[in-house]
């Protein structure tokens, strides 16, 4: 009975000592947001819209297809989360796997998982990688699209879809 409980205190507190070392999502995204302040790799607007035209340069979204139908930067591309690093490849290489675009910006709303997926793009090889939150964007009152279409709009609205700003842009 004793050497029972013996290993269920051992159990438990190995646990809480594994435990109280995970770092959660805002803990994470809030540190490797911060790494990336100082260290010069978080990108401005007008480092987005400068790399959105530039030959060495991806600006990619990580956000769901509904978050990047909604509302996206033009020029970018949407590689998801499910498996961006594959995505990624049919965005910056070349038929024999050499960077054709060997820096980028990874977009999400708000930077946090551009952060984490900007970890892994390090990795990957890029040169440069930073990363922009998409509500920066919209803030300054820059323009967003969308993919639905005035087909898919069946209320009749004859709603014109393209570029929209935010609401305190129009003032």
């Amino acid at each position: 009975m004793k050497l029972s409980n013996i290993l269920l205190a051992t159990t438990l507190l190995a646990g809480a000592a594994t435990a109280s070392e995970f770092t959660g999502y805002k803990g994470l995204t809030k540190h490797l947001k911060s790494e990336s302040k100082k260290h010069g790799n978080t990108a401005s607007t007008a480092d987005v819209k400068k790399a959105i035209a530039a030959k060495d340069w991806a600006v990619v979204d990580v956000r769901t297809m509904e978050e990047w139908s909604a509302a996206h930067i033009k020029g970018t591309s949407r590689i998801g989360r499910q498996a961006p690093e594959k995505a990624l490849g049919n965005i910056v290489l070349d038929d024999d796997d050499k960077f054709i675009k060997n820096k980028l910006i990874v977009v999400c709303n708000t930077a946090s998982r551009a952060s984490i997926e900007a970890e892994t793009f390090r990795k990957m090889g890029f040169a440069k990688v930073k990363i922009y939150g998409i509500n920066t964007w919209i803030d300054e009152c820059n323009p967003v699209t969308n993919k639905y279409s005035k087909a898919k709009d069946k209320q009749g609205t004859k709603i014109k879809f393209g570029n929209f700003y935010a609401e305190h842009c129009k003032k």
